[in-house]
């Protein structure tokens, strides 16, 4: 998916298909949100005036580098593990039998299902982390585009967490639902603490 052109994803995305669907989205808002944060890092690179950051401001670029292509990633990887959950629905329940192996499956791909947001929601909140850090030592004619970039990834991390939330509600298994609910709650918590954090202070900068 992320050969397609932005025309064409968004073409796929309104269209009545399973795929790509809203963890596919929250991936890649926060891949533009990454993004933008590379673009403060660059524009602040080989700047004297922001000389003593330079190793500092080129460590944030390489790793959002790293987060982006890895969203992007992520995007297809959100679509690979919605097709197996949703053949599950489809399996026959004629039969006792068949009842209990539906679930089981079903069951099974619930977790891989839920995997994916959740390593979307990781990355977003190192996204965010790294984009305060550049709303302080960045370029400061480019910190609305910091601010910008984690807001767009704090979108995608609460998006994500309801892709998680809306396969956990299926599960069985109540230890691994809770496990899972509590570490999306946790990444909910952290990374929208920070985002508002930083939003406020960029935001009342400029008043």
């Amino acid at each position: 998916m992320k050969e397609q052109s932005i025309e064409q994803f968004l073409t796929d995305l309104s269209a009545k298909k399973s795929t790509p669907g809203a963890g596919g989205a929250a991936a890649l808002v926060a891949a533009i949100g990454s993004a933008l944060g590379s673009m403060v890092g660059n524009f602040t690179i080989g700047k004297k005036k922001y000389e003593s950051v330079q190793l500092e401001v080129q460590e944030c670029v390489h790793e959002l580098e790293k987060i982006k292509m890895d969203l992007e990633d992520l995007i297809q990887k959100d679509a690979d593990a919605f097709y197996p959950l949703a053949q599950a629905y489809k399996l026959p329940k004629s039969t006792s039998a068949e009842v209990e192996y539906k679930e089981n499956v079903i069951e099974k791909t619930l977790v891989g299902a839920t995997t994916v947001p959740i390593e979307i929601m990781e990355k977003a909140v190192r996204a965010i982390e790294i984009l305060g850090s550049l709303s302080k030592i960045g370029n400061t004619m480019l910190i609305a585009d910091a601010g910008t970039g984690i807001l767009f990834c704090k979108a995608a991390l609460e998006g994500a967490s309801l892709s998680v939330y809306v396969n956990t509600a299926e599960m069985k298994n109540m230890q691994k639902k809770e496990a899972l609910n509590q570490k999306a709650d946790l990444l909910v918590e952290e990374g929208s603490f920070l985002a508002d954090k930083v939003y406020k202070k960029i935001k009342f900068s400029y008043k």
